[in-house]
């Protein structure tokens, strides 16, 4: 493989090779020997057919290997269906078959122990019979977490990533070269791969894997990192750290991929003295908005990175993109180009130009934004989380202790809302639902579990 020779070989030769590129526990990586292990990979992987415009989908447990192996097939140029370990088995079938790989590539053996890092593990290559070879140019394919009903496949082309890593090496507060920056979300989810992966690598900077998923691993991989990316669940991991904890060398600290709770933020400036930033995108865009810093406060997702073209429509927000995301459905309004609706409910702050989240843009057919209704059932001195789906009916799905009863949340809401727009059907769980990557379900039928599968129309088929 010829280092300048395809779209990442600048990525790749950017670090010292005697530097560190990874580590994770006590085990490290150069930068020499990532390109050397990625170029001795592009060698193999052509022996089992793989080649410019093959389909390859990659599963299996988190190690140095799974960025070799991705590093490895972009260099041939195949696209790449990228899939979370976490995802059960059912799912990840299910996937198979809606994105129709021609290939799977399965990387050592999970055993149900889905967060255990591996630094190097075996490679099984398999060919899958009626794959179907890539329809549009997206080098990367990923899945949206699937909160609203059946994840999307979206995908992600050789320029649009490196647009994304230009415009994150462009922020004043990012890692630069020669710092530790700890990335303790899967690789599999698009802010760890690019804004942590991808962006370490262009500028030098070394990357630390958490040994496993479990508490001591998370704090042990930051412990002398500079800067921390993860998700809420992450960042709650280290502000619950045991006591005596200290991150001696922490200056940044950025939770994404969900709302991080203001009871969670306030803890780990508590403890740390870093303010958690926020980094909000989508699978479709990357990172769109972003408040590094946490100088604006919780609920706020930032400013619009530059060259981020945005829009809001109906309190709506939408970002623009040059040509559709989604490598398997038809999608004509965005096949030159268009704006795609995040769904995501923003204000702006007219004094700063920061976005306040305001929640997901159903209703209630009173009328009433659902994450209002979801804000009255927080403030309920029991209730611990709280999912609202609607228009009709309207049904609240409510974790928290065991005193709740439904009469009293019925009669909470009527405090505050209008008749029309109290749940008719409140559900008190222990926990609420969660996806693979760790969102609160906001789909009925998997809220009932229905469960879901892939639509015949879309099974098998090009765009």
């Amino acid at each position: 493989m010829n280092d300048g020779g395809w779209w990442g070989g600048g990525l790749l030769a950017a670090g010292d090779p005697r530097a560190q590129w990874a580590r994770a526990g006590a085990d490290a990586v150069s930068f020499r020997e990532f390109r050397a292990r990625t170029t001795w990979l592009s060698s193999v992987l052509p022996a089992h057919g793989i080649r410019a415009g093959s389909t390859v989908a990659l599963h299996g447990t988190p190690s140095f290997t799974q960025l070799w192996v991705v590093c490895a097939l972009w260099s041939l140029g195949a696209q790449v269906v990228l899939l979370e370990p976490s995802v059960p088995r059912a799912e990840r079938q299910a996937l198979l078959e809606l994105s129709d790989p021609q290939f799977v590539i399965t990387l050592g053996e999970l055993l149900g122990d889905e967060d255990r890092f591996a630094p190097e593990c075996e490679v099984l290559v398999r060919r899958r019979p009626g794959g179907r070879p890539a329809g549009t140019d997206h080098c990367l394919v990923q899945f949206s977490s699937g909160t609203t009903g059946r994840p999307k496949a979206a995908g992600r082309t050789a320029s649009s990533l490196l647009a994304e890593v230009r415009r994150i090496g462009a922020l004043a507060l990012v890692a630069r070269g020669g710092e530790r920056v700890a990335v303790l979300e899967p690789v599999a989810r698009s802010f760890a791969l690019i804004g942590g992966v991808l962006h370490a690598l262009a500028t030098g900077a070394t990357v630390v894997f958490p040994t496993s998923g479990g508490d001591a691993a998370v704090v042990a991989a930051a412990a002398d990192a500079d800067v921390v990316l993860g998700g809420p669940r992450q960042i709650a991991q280290l502000a619950n750290a045991p006591a005596g904890t200290r991150l001696p060398r922490l200056r940044l600290a950025v939770s994404g991929g969900d709302v991080l709770p203001v009871e969670t933020a306030g803890a780990f400036v508590r403890r740390y003295g870093v303010r958690v930033g926020q980094a909000y995108g989508t699978t479709e865009t990357g990172v769109v908005a972003t408040d590094l810093a946490g100088e604006y406060g919780p609920g706020v997702i930032g400013v619009p990175l530059p060259g981020v073209r945005t829009r809001v429509v109906a309190g709506a927000l939408q970002v623009h993109v040059p040509a559709s995301p989604y490598p398997y459905e038809p999608w004509p309004a965005l096949a030159g180009g268009g704006w795609l609706p995040t769904h995501d409910l923003v204000a702006r702050d007219a004094a700063t130009g920061a976005w306040w989240l305001r929640g997901r843009d159903g209703r209630a057919s009173s009328g009433e934004y659902l994450v209002d209704i979801e804000a009255v059932l927080l403030a309920h001195r029991d209730v611990r989380d709280a999912v609202v789906l609607g228009p009709d009916p309207v049904e609240a799905h409510v974790a928290g202790s065991g005193a709740l009863r439904r009469a009293d949340l019925a009669a909470w809401c009527r405090r505050f809302l209008q008749e029309a727009a109290v749940p008719q059907s409140f559900h008190v769980v222990p926990e609420l639902a969660r996806s693979a990557s760790g969102k609160a379900l906001r789909d009925r039928a998997r809220l009932h579990g229905q469960g879901w599968a892939p639509r015949p129309d879309r099974v098998g088929r090009g765009r």
